[in-house]
């Protein structure tokens, strides 16, 4: 991951947790929320039928209309542009399969 990325994974993290003065920050927080709880529940399921690594894989294909939701309330972040969100999404997805392999136990 690049420095840049990596700055931008950052921020996009920041502002899930609902930083104060952003006007959409509740929104991509709530979205990110919804995004958490659907790779939770599509991870239990999965889990119970196949490996854990498969179960990840497709937890995060099942969950891909919600993880586009919160990525485009991001990008309308003043501080953010499209590329930015389209560069750090690897690393929010890497953290996301360490997250559930992890038992879901830290924050996301």
């Amino acid at each position: 991951m690049t420095i840049r990325a990596g700055a931008a994974c950052a921020l996009l993290l920041t502002l899930a947790c609902g930083y104060p003065g952003f006007a959409r920050a509740g929104e991509a927080a709530d979205l990110h929320a919804a995004w958490r709880g659907c790779l939770q529940r599509s991870f239990a399921a999965q889990a119970a039928q196949t490996s854990r690594a498969d179960a990840v894989e497709a937890s995060l294909r099942a969950c891909r209309t919600r993880e586009a939701a919160y990525l485009a309330a991001l990008s309308t972040s003043p501080l953010l542009d499209d590329e930015d969100v389209a560069r750090a999404r690897p690393a929010l997805i890497q953290k996301a399969k360490g997250w559930l392999l992890a038992g879901a136990a830290r924050p996301l």
